[in-house]
């Protein structure tokens, strides 16, 4: 649960952030859904680049002063030349609700995903206790190809709130929300409560989509999509100004690049749709060659950052766990046999034509909503629109996208988690999620166009084609309003319902009884655990070695053998912690030592001495 003190330290990073976001849109007058997902990438891409020159914590302590700063500097300005017009539409109340609904749940919530304990969030624990990248001497990385983009993001909210698993949360939610507002930039009516609600149900049903990881850890498959929308929505929202659909485009297209290596899938996504906005009105010679240059700046500036990160990896580690390389990926290959890669292609086509798929599912609904739409517009509304070209474009999209996982599994993946299709709903969801969201931004424009009145100006309470519509219209507006709030709640729910599962998990366990070091260490730790699932799967480990800080922890659950065997395991470690009473161990120390010995940490030193425990908590 949160302080008093980080709530305050909290409120002061809002207002930092809010400093950048007033300053923008003052001078670059740009549009107030689209700046605070700015903002956050440009935070994001500053503290990459004080990164690599060794001076994080500084730049992060200029970036939170400065941004407190110009919100002093705007507030002159707003004193002497005040503008203030407020207007509350009803998209606002709802995101206001949504984002406090899940923004305080997930400020109390616990990490349990595995992935978090492998690295996401012992990444972020690093930054904020050494304040610079992982070396080649830094065990505790083990995936020290992955890019640190979203992480950077998470340091900086913790370096200046405080270290805590629901801050952390809370950090990433911040960067997701920002996009989920961006999408609300296609709406060219803030009254039509029709239009915004149903981005609204789209939004909520984000999260049943979502389902295979949720909001309450720090991965960042649902953020890579919501990104992309945001990129999207810019593109589409500036594509009348140029310089700032480029900044926005550089901005967003980077800082997803460096989120995670297959993030440039989703930027080969955002610059096919920055070319067609580009080009599309374009006809001399001259200005081709204007915009094809624009476009080579573009491209450049979303793709060096990873080339930054690909150079530093391939310098600093001799060996580097999913690294991209050609090398790699051969050596990957090349290991699989034919019946091997028979079996990958089988099963990966049988799980994307089963119906018991989600992501398969979502692909469906997708078509449905598109196709539904389409026919309605066409032969009801007798009005030619856009939906058969986004059809199009959104199945190919779909398709190329399969058929990238399908090659990461067989080109980039280990065999045994390549024959399980590993991640396989997580990796799928995002594109299901990135389909969905661009699906409601182009219903939003079509429903627009296809209402009575299109005079902005004109439309009130009677602006509709006969009473009979407008029924239609407040019905479904109504309906739509109740599904959503609904489906927030739900998802609500369900993380609230994991939370309160927390004290039957491993994780929970380990962090009771070691409590969170942020002192990086070296010690050997042995974990005695009752839980072989979690023991056999590595859980219990990573979970050790993020709470203990040490990259020195092992886990293990059986301990039937000889006594010197056993006597020897002892040896290699310092410590041994004992997470239950553990049948099998006691056995061994009883037969060996004439002693049991109850949940606690103990000296092995003290173990094979015959010495007074170390912290028995029976005691």
């Amino acid at each position: 649960m949160p302080t008093i003190l980080t709530t305050a330290r909290f409120f002061l990073f809002v207002l930092s952030e809010l400093g950048y976001v007033t300053m923008i849109e003052h001078f670059f007058k740009t549009d107030k859904r689209l700046t605070w997902t700015m903002v956050f990438c440009g935070n994001i891409i500053v503290l990459y680049i004080f990164v690599f020159l060794h001076v994080l914590t500084l730049a992060a302590n200029i970036m939170f002063y400065l941004g407190l700063a110009l919100l002093v500097i705007w507030f002159f300005i707003f004193i002497k030349k005040p503008k203030l017009n407020v207007s509350v539409q009803l998209s606002s109340l709802w995101m206001i609700f949504y984002g406090v609904l899940l923004g305080t749940t997930l400020v109390t919530s616990h990490l349990e995903h595995y992935d978090n304990f492998s690295h996401w969030a012992v990444i972020v624990k690093f930054l904020y206790t050494q304040g610079q990248l992982p070396g080649a001497a830094d065990k505790i990385i083990g995936f020290t190809s992955y890019p640190v983009g979203s992480s950077l993001f998470i340091y900086y909210v913790t370096h200046i709130v405080g270290f805590q698993a629901g801050i952390m949360l809370l950090a990433q939610f911040l960067i997701l929300f920002s996009c989920m507002v961006s999408l609300f930039t296609v709406v060219r009516d803030d009254s039509r409560a029709l239009i915004t609600m149903m981005i609204c149900t789209f939004i909520t049903l984000f999260n049943y989509f979502n389902i295979a990881i949720r909001m309450n850890n720090l991965l960042v498959d649902f953020l890579l999509p919501m990104l992309t929308l945001a990129a999207i929505a810019g593109i589409y929202r500036y594509k009348h100004q140029i310089k700032l659909m480029t900044i926005n485009t550089i901005l967003i297209g980077a800082t997803i690049a460096i989120v995670k290596n297959n993030g440039i899938i989703f930027v080969i996504i955002i610059l096919g749709y920055y070319a067609y906005q580009l080009f599309g009105d374009s006809h001399s010679i001259r200005t081709i060659i204007k915009k094809i240059f624009n476009f080579a700046i573009v491209a450049a500036g979303t793709y060096l950052p990873l080339m930054v990160w690909n150079k530093h990896v391939k310098t600093t580690f001799p060996i580097s766990k999913h690294e991209v390389s050609l090398h790699e990926y051969e050596s990957i290959f090349g290991s699989k046999s034919p019946a091997t890669i028979h079996k990958i292609i089988h099963k990966f086509v049988t799980s994307v034509f089963s119906l018991d798929s989600l992501s398969t599912k979502g692909v469906i609904l997708i078509n449905i909503i598109l196709i539904a739409s389409l026919l309605i517009i066409h032969y009801i509304v007798k009005r030619k629109g856009s939906l058969l070209r986004v059809l199009i474009a959104t199945d190919v999209t779909i398709l190329l996208y399969y058929v990238g996982i399908f090659l990461m599994f067989l080109v980039s993946m280990p065999t045994p988690e390549a024959l399980q299709l590993a991640g396989f709903e997580r990796y799928a969801s995002s594109i299901v999620i990135l389909g969905l969201g661009t699906t409601a931004m182009v219903l939003a424009r079509e429903i627009d166009a296809s209402l009575y009145e299109q005079n902005i100006m004109l439309r009130n309470y009677r602006s509709y084609r006969s009473i009979h519509t407008k029924k239609l219209y407040q019905y479904s507006a109504m309906a739509l309003l109740f599904i959503s709030i609904l489906m927030a709640l739900s998802e609500n729910n369900g993380i609230r319902y994991n939370e309160k599962q927390y004290t039957k998990t491993e994780p929970y366990r380990v962090e009771r009884m070691t409590g969170n070091n942020m002192k990086l260490n070296h010690t050997h730790y042995l974990i005695v655990s009752t839980d072989a699932a979690d023991v056999n799967s590595y859980l219990t480990a990573y979970v050790g070695k993020y709470y203990l800080y040490s990259p020195n922890v092992d886990a293990q659950e059986n301990f039937i053998m000889d006594d010197d065997l056993f006597v020897g395991l002892l040896k290699r470690y310092q410590k041994v912690i004992i997470l239950q009473r553990h049948f099998t161990f006691n056995a061994m120390t009883k037969k060996i030592y004439h002693k049991t010995y109850g949940p606690g940490i103990y000296s092995t030193k003290d173990i094979l001495d015959q010495k007074t425990y170390v912290n028995d908590l029976n005691q």
